[in-house]
């Protein structure tokens, strides 16, 4: 399944999982997916590989099914179209990692800095 890219994104969220932030990383994906019209909803008590894993198949669905709403989840996110456009794997698989780990970044540094001087 996800390899190199797997691996960076579960650095993070286990750097994010020690500052006791994970729950409120995954209040924030759950917002903006909730705000993009997807019906998703990840449980707070998840571990930080199991929401790699619900990101990554989340994009993969919506790449394949529903592309209107994945581009409506990444701009809410605040992924730029020409970051998307940056990326030159044409492998869906391939694209969801980058994808994963990008949307983590974002989101993690909202609720970093909304959670900073707590």
């Amino acid at each position: 399944m996800m390899t190199l890219k797997f691996n960076e994104s579960l650095a993070l969220v286990e750097k994010i999982e020690s500052r006791h932030l994970l729950g409120k990383l995954i209040q924030q994906l759950n917002k903006d997916a909730a705000l993009s019209g997807i019906d998703f909803m990840c449980a707070e008590s998840l571990s930080a590989k199991e929401l790699l894993n619900e990101i990554y198949h989340l994009l993969l669905h919506l790449m394949a099914n529903d592309f209107g709403s994945y581009l409506n989840f990444l701009y809410r996110v605040d992924i730029s179209e020409q970051t998307i456009k940056s990326i030159v794997d044409t492998d869906p698989e391939k694209i969801a990692q980058v994808i994963t780990l990008m949307v983590l970044k974002r989101e993690w540094q909202k609720v970093f800095f909304r959670n900073k001087n707590q």
